[in-house]
């Protein structure tokens, strides 16, 4: 497969230092007095949520907040109101904007009303201590340093680059209403912004989400890197500063391009995807904007797979395959930036997916947008594309196979969400976002996942500490595979799947995979192939085989299938599992090797209950009589 773009070459330092626009020369936004391309509905709400946060105080962030997560692990406590923040002066100054250029007699008022509110929001985020995130600060991760950050070393995370480029586009659209106020706010503004954010970025080497050195490469490097590019050129003045900041920018983007599997895939998920992936996109779409040139760089293969990855995970009524940490319903998508990358890429599947997405909501701000998330608001309402593009159906691939994360996902039919869908996965357990979950597979039906991954409970320290294997959601026993001697699977990169091979054909699909090397030594396992294969034809259904060599006959040997619906007997080795509406699976297994118990795992942390309801069941295959040889086959489908 094709090795990964060097974007070092497509944007050397020469070129950088020749093109890059001096600060002023560049701008997102319209120039001030520019009527923006608000639709009269969309004008209104912005106005009318904006205006009804006037007057009212702003969310406090005092250090017992802060604190909590040192405390007792609870890091919800401090990012509510921390987003509370964010979100407000993102409405404020959308409604900034929609103010500005307004044809009514009340345009003035509201708009000096708002540049108002946007003076406070900028004042109010430059006092904030610290902008990070309580999870991701240096100083409280060493528990022996404290409980609350030292804003003489400032850390680097989502948090405080999201922060920088919030106030960036401020400076950006409300900068001349904020120097007709006090000019000393642009100039505080630029200056937090660069003592926190770039200037660290900057000087400082101990980031290990730039380039692997202390963390994985996942979504955190584009993602930050997407908001240092844009606040770099909206806030630095001196030349050499933001050319070495760029150039900076671009060594660090290939680093993650040099860690990302040349199919496109993404280990973290589609729910990620948003933040990784599309996050790459946007560092090259504004490189491209500032530099005038490089256009050719989004022909590269690893470029165009990339905009394909969510096509292929998607399930259908808002469900997506989802391992991992990843929620099996998207929150938050924000599809004009997969607009843009698939009409970039000269891919128009992509941008019908995109369309598609976005189904009847507003093109600017659907219901679940971010609104402190100004980037990709903006970007929706200043692309007439976008916002003109006519109704499109999903694409829904038929079949494809990710060999770098060993994901197969593969439906009934090409084009529609009628029928059966099966993802499965090999892998290792040291993925990002990872759970012990080597071997094991999805099935939805009509859209509807019924054989599930459950996802991830609200983050705390334990999430990524190292209590995460504590964690029953993240351990092998809650997903779909085996449980072998008592044993499951270890985390760590050596626990792997092997020989993983992938079958495409019209009327089978399949991904064979030895999961042996997931267990430990000591679970006796000398081979462990499974198979799991949807059939297509007059009888459709998805086939799960398994066939284990010991080397000694196991005291005990599990399967293990975590259920997303009600599950009733239907018979001996027979059950049904239906969700709450249209049509569920059948399950078969060998009932004569095989005695089943269905458990109910009861969900009381709302990141799970909003996704299935109050509990998910779990079906325990416990072998009879275990051999130390012995295949299975379990069978799933379509149930009306």
């Amino acid at each position: 497969m094709p090795s990964a773009p060097s974007l070092a070459d497509w944007f050397p330092p020469g070129l950088v230092e020749a093109r890059l626009p001096a600060l002023g020369e560049w701008s997102p936004v319209p120039a001030p007095g520019e009527k923006w391309p608000f639709d009269e509905a969309t004008r209104a709400r912005v106005l009318g949520e904006a205006r009804a946060a006037l007057g009212e105080p702003w969310p406090a962030l005092p250090a017992s907040l802060f604190a909590r997560f040192a405390r007792d692990g609870d890091r919800a406590a401090y990012q509510a109101p921390w987003d509370a923040r964010r979100a407000r002066l993102g409405r404020a100054l959308l409604a900034l904007a929609a103010a500005d250029g307004a044809d009514d007699g009340a345009a003035p008022a509201a708009f000096a009303a708002f540049a108002d509110e946007v003076m406070d929001g900028v004042w109010a985020l430059c006092e904030e201590t610290s902008w990070v995130w309580p999870a991701h600060d240096f100083r409280v991760l060493d528990a022996r340093q404290g409980l609350l950050p030292d804003p003489e070393v400032p850390t680097l995370d989502l948090g405080a680059a999201t922060t920088a480029v919030l106030l960036s586009l401020a400076d950006a659209l409300a900068g001349d209403a904020l120097d007709a106020r006090d000019p000393l706010l642009r100039r505080r503004l630029r200056g937090e912004v660069w003592t926190r954010v770039l200037g660290p970025y900057l000087e400082r080497s101990e980031w290990g989400w730039y380039d692997g050195s202390t963390a994985k490469l996942n979504n955190w490097n584009p993602w930050i890197h997407s908001d240092l590019l844009l606040a770099t050129a909206l806030t630095v003045e001196d030349r050499a500063s933001r050319a070495a900041l760029v150039g900076k920018i671009v060594r660090g983007l290939d680093h993650y391009l040099a860690a990302q599997p040349a199919d496109g895939g993404c280990d973290e998920g589609p729910h990620y995807w948003w933040r990784a992936g599309a996050s790459l996109f946007e560092c090259l779409e504004l490189l491209i904007s500032l530099l005038g040139t490089g256009e050719a760089v989004l022909t590269e293969p690893l470029i165009r797979d990339t905009a394909r990855y969510p096509l292929l995970m998607h399930v259908g009524d808002g469900w997506s395959v989802s391992f991992a940490d990843g929620p099996a319903r998207l929150r938050e998508a924000t599809p004009a930036v997969l607009y843009r990358y698939g009409l970039r890429t000269g891919q128009p599947d992509v941008a019908a997916h995109a369309r598609a997405l976005r189904g009847t909501a507003d093109p600017v701000l659907p219901e679940d947008a971010t609104p402190y998330d100004l980037r990709r608001v903006l970007g929706a309402l200043l692309d007439p594309a976008w916002r003109a593009a006519e109704e499109a159906a999903l694409p829904l691939p038929g079949q494809g196979w990710l060999p770098g994360t060993q994901v197969l996902v593969a439906r009934e039919a090409e084009g529609t969400t009628r029928g059966l869908l099966l993802a499965a996965k090999g892998g290792h357990n040291d993925e990002s976002h990872n759970h012990n979950d080597v071997g094991s597979f999805l099935v939805a039906v009509d859209a509807r996942p019924l054989i599930i991954d459950v996802g991830v409970g609200t983050y705390r320290r334990e999430t990524f500490g190292r209590e995460r294997y504590g964690i029953w959601s993240m351990t092998s026993a809650y997903h779909n595979v085996p449980e072998v001697n008592g044993h499951g699977q270890p985390p760590g990169r050596d626990f792997a799947a092997r020989g993983a091979r992938a079958e495409l054909a019209p009327g089978r699909a399949a991904l064979t995979l030895d999961l042996a090397g997931a267990y430990p030594a000591r679970a006796g396992l000398r081979a462990w192939e499974r198979t799991a294969a949807l059939v297509r034809g007059e009888e459709p259904r998805v086939e799960i085989r398994d066939a284990w060599r010991l080397g000694a006959a196991p005291e005990r040997l599990v399967l293990h299938l975590l259920l997303g619906g009600e599950v009733t007997a239907a018979g001996a080795g027979r059950a049904l599992v239906r969700p709450p509406r249209g049509r569920g699976l059948a399950l078969a297994w060998d009932d004569d090797a095989f005695a089943a118990e269905v458990e109910t795992v009861v969900l009381e942390d709302p990141a799970f209950s909003r996704m299935w309801g109050e509990a998910v069941r779990r079906l325990v295959l416990t072998a009879r009589a275990p051999g130390a040889e012995g295949t299975h086959v379990l069978t799933a489908r379509p149930a009306d």
